[in-house]
């Protein structure tokens, strides 16, 4: 599978909602599921799964499904 498939899964995963509703533009907030609280485990269940670590200066630009493919991939 390849990462962006991957991140998909993990967003839906921890989010708890079907994964036909996560898409590349989807942005924190378009959905309730991801608030601040669940952006917190979004980026976690990431870093765990990946065993990557996201630097403090770029969580702030993790706002839609495609920055944070576009993160996990520089990371890996």
């Amino acid at each position: 599978m390849d990462i962006d498939n991957q991140v998909i899964d993990i967003i839906a995963k921890a989010l708890k909602v079907d994964r036909a509703r996560i898409t590349p533009d989807l942005s924190i907030g378009e959905i309730p599921e991801w608030d601040s609280v669940g952006n917190i485990t979004l980026i976690s269940a990431l870093e765990e799964n990946f065993h990557v670590d996201f630097p403090i200066e770029d969580l702030f630009n993790l706002t839609n499904v495609e920055s944070i493919i576009q993160a996990v991939k520089k990371l890996k």
